[in-house]
């Protein structure tokens, strides 16, 4: 798969809110296709990294926004979309969360609407963070999950959709329960199972560790993730471990 640059210009301004690895990458993908993007991130350091490395232009607060993508830590980011649906009442707004069950109920109860809003979640990263580690690339031939409710509206899906296809992703659409279950299997115990493991070799002797083929270190090599952010993800997985277990 490649990046589809007709999409990227298609999707209008784009606005990046959080400009770590996930946002920068939106954003250095999207601008390679022509889009025009502004940034903005609440750490002035971050922002002027993600700018640096062409990522996209300061929000300076004047330019009318189709679409909002908001790539702030887990335990915000409900907060963080309901500021944004607020800001900017005619775009579509889309997250990269990886729960979203939380999202959406917490975005339920509030006095907003949200029939704008699109929960997204792209299955790609790298244990470095940060925009310095961005790729426009990174999420080329990746899936992307696209959550929606009965109360979202087409445009705004479609919207999601043209996001997913600029980048060079393949979209999944699920339910939020549907999402929270299946990454909980495959992305979220393997990072534990990483580790525990990475943490039980400080026990072991150096001539241990000696010994230690690609096959070790591949299992590991996730385990140098962001151990703040993962502590927010398990936080706001739901899974049920019973049924885990059976069968």
């Amino acid at each position: 798969m490649s990046l589809d640059h007709e999409a990227a210009r298609g999707l209008g301004t784009v606005r990046v809110v959080g400009t770590g690895l996930l946002g920068s990458s939106i954003a250095l993908g999207l601008r390679s296709g022509g889009a025009r993007v502004v940034l903005y991130d609440p750490s002035p350091t971050a922002l002027a990294l993600a700018r640096d490395i062409g990522a996209g232009e300061v929000y300076r607060g004047a330019v009318p926004i189709d679409l909002v993508i908001v790539a702030a830590p887990p335990d915000v980011t409900a907060d963080v979309v309901e500021l944004e649906i607020k800001a900017h009442p005619t775009a579509t707004v889309t997250d990269v969360a990886s729960v979203k069950s939380d999202v959406f109920v917490s975005l339920a109860v509030r006095d907003i609407d949200i029939s704008r809003y699109v929960g997204g979640h792209p299955l790609a990263g790298k244990e470095r963070s940060g925009p310095i580690a961005a790729r426009e690339d990174l999420f080329l031939g990746r899936p992307w999950v696209i959550c929606a409710t009965p109360r979202t509206c087409p445009e705004s899906v479609a919207s999601a959709r043209s996001l997913v296809r600029a980048l060079g992703a393949s979209p999944v659409v699920m339910t939020p329960q549907e999402h929270d279950e299946a990454v909980a299997v495959v992305s979220h115990v393997p990072q534990v199972t990483a580790s525990l493991l990475a943490a039980r070799l400080r026990e072991v002797s150096n001539t241990a560790v000696g010994l230690a083929g690609q096959g070790l270190r591949d299992t590991i090599r996730i385990a140098g993730s962001d151990p703040n952010l993962w502590a927010q993800i398990l936080s706001g997985t739901r899974l049920n471990w019973a049924s885990l277990h059976e069968g």
